[in-house]
């Protein structure tokens, strides 16, 4: 059996009392893993050219960078 299967068939089996028990157990692991995740700002900088690093003089100068 599947361990995704396994664990939906050891909730089954838990009383309505358990149930609470189980889901605080499981909370923390869920919540690690989410942290584990890329934060939603990576990537926005995203410019649609694949030559920013080479254009990297270009761009300071357009934006007045060090004047």
């Amino acid at each position: 059996m599947a361990t995704r299967e396994e664990l939906h068939a050891l909730i089954d089996r838990l009383s309505d009392e358990e149930i609470e028990a189980a889901a605080q157990s499981l909370r923390p692991l869920i919540a690690r893993a989410s942290r584990l995740t890329r934060p939603a700002f990576i990537g926005m900088g995203r410019s649609g050219h694949s030559d920013t690093s080479e254009r990297a003089d270009e761009i300071l100068r357009e934006t007045g960078f060090g004047e």
